[in-house]
């Protein structure tokens, strides 16, 4: 009998298993996929080294800079170019930076006069209940505290750009909490920003958070648990069933045509909502799961495109461009990936990362790479003087790409949570419940190892 089994070889499952073994835990993971790490995964080709998946990590906190280089991988470790400290948003069609100084914004064309000062207002505006708090929707929470010029041409762009999402969809004390959190503890988002700050530096937890990737790009880290996880990760295995018997886990896989089994003490649990709800459970657990919710995941596709640097007129000196909802072009937003990290496309050439779809366009998902192309390259020509056609081009598509915590959220998160209680040894994790950014989904994979 093993410690656990761990279901889904995603980053939170591999980080999970990694820090098991490490503390001399028998353990085994078991993922349907022939890849580990879910869709962190990095492709290097005709001198192009692009992301299907996420492009960058946002370190959230010391340990998991810590955990690289325990993974031996700070020598690949790659820091965001200062060149690409600048954010664009499209304002009337072209793309306009986002300040970065309380000075900019009273300067910004982002936003109007009364816009700016909704900003400037926002300290005085008075918080609301808690029992209201529990409902309210990003959108609500950025028009009542900043106004909508600050919803349209700054949060709406953004959570398109994070969640592949609908400010007006996703409860904000789900999707940003750090967000809920300041006006709770601080009365406003600028107080409690401030408070925040302050109580970070009095208990020494003070952190910059920064965005790295990898000269191999993201799929080194996946690929380097992997590889250490050794024959303790079952790749292309689909779970079959899962079974409690007495106090122990009975998890069913098949590959290749061969069923296998085993057992342990403790069942952990890091796929998507879907997958879970799929999963041929006991009927005690089975039927609260089919009571419980559907998280919404939205079609993405992510072009990785290759151009000549002189077919491009902007100067690429920023992270990317978004696209907010009120604007007429139809990609997301598209990302300067060669000028965020080295080594990402040959000389004198560039790439950029375009995102279609989403929950803004959904009926984008069944379209051909080409008829999406077609698409990517009519909204980039007006906005970053784009001429001719690209040197290079892959499309990567992603059916269910970021849960969204919308209203469904709050009860499925409770129907996992009710589930861990009645079932000692069974937990739940990953971006289903633990948050959706790569950072967070490490850290998930840490707070169930610890649990083991």
């Amino acid at each position: 009998m093993q410690d656990a089994i761990i279901l889904g070889g995603g980053i939170s499952g591999l980080t999970t298993a990694y820090l098991a073994q490490q503390r001399g835990s028998d353990i085994s993971v078991v993922e349907k996929s022939t890849h580990a790490g879910g869709p962190i995964r990095s492709s290097s080709e005709d001198g192009y080294l692009y992301e299907k998946g996420p492009n960058s990590l946002l370190l959230p906190d010391p340990w998991v800079e810590s955990f690289i280089e325990e993974l031996g991988l700070s020598d690949q470790l790659q820091e965001t170019n200062p060149i690409a400290d600048k954010r664009y948003i499209v304002k009337r069609g072209r793309p306009v930076a986002v300040p970065s100084s309380p000075l900019q914004t009273i300067f910004t064309p982002l936003f109007s006069l009364r816009g700016k000062l909704g900003f400037l207002l926002e300290p005085f505006r008075e918080k609301i209940s808690e029992r209201d708090a529990r409902t309210e929707t990003v959108a609500s929470f950025v028009q009542r505290r900043m106004g909508k010029d600050f919803l349209d041409y700054a949060i709406d762009p953004f959570v398109s750009g994070v969640y592949a999402g609908d400010p007006h969809q996703l409860i904000l004390k789900h999707a940003f909490p750090l967000m809920r959190g300041f006006e709770r503890d601080g009365g406003s988002i600028i107080r409690g920003a401030i408070k925040h700050k302050k109580k970070q530096k009095r208990e020494g937890t003070a952190y910059k958070k920064r965005s790295i990737s990898f000269k191999e790009g993201l799929g080194i880290l996946p690929k380097t648990i992997a590889r250490k996880l050794g024959n303790r990760l079952w790749l292309n295995s689909e779970v079959v069933a899962v079974d409690r018997i007495d106090d122990t886990w009975q998890v069913t896989w098949k590959r290749d045509g061969e069923n296998f089994k085993g057992l342990a003490k403790k069942l952990i649990v890091c796929l998507p909502s879907h997958a879970i709800k799929r999963i041929a459970w006991s009927k005690a657990i089975a039927d609260p799961l089919e009571a419980s919710p559907k998280l919404t995941y939205p079609p993405v596709h992510s072009l990785a495109l290759g151009f000549r640097r002189d077919q491009i007129q902007h100067s690429l000196d920023g992270f990317g461009v978004l696209v907010p909802s009120q604007e007429t072009p139809t990609i997301l937003g598209a990302l300067f990936s060669s000028s965020l990290y080295e080594g990402r496309a040959p000389e004198e050439h560039c790439l950029l990362t375009v995102m279609v779809g989403g929950v803004r366009h959904p009926e984008l998902a069944a379209l051909v790479p080409d008829k999406l192309l077609e698409i990517a390259l009519h909204d980039l020509r007006p906005l970053i003087g784009l001429e001719g056609e690209p040197t290079f081009y892959r499309c990567s598509s992603w059916p269910h790409a970021i849960p969204q915590y919308t209203k469904e959220f709050g009860p499925w998160k409770e129907t996992l949570r009710g589930l861990e209680e009645e079932f000692p040894g069974l937990h739940f994790g990953g971006n289903c419940i633990d948050g959706i950014a790569m950072g967070a989904s490490i850290l998930s994979g840490k707070r169930l190892a610890d649990l083991l």
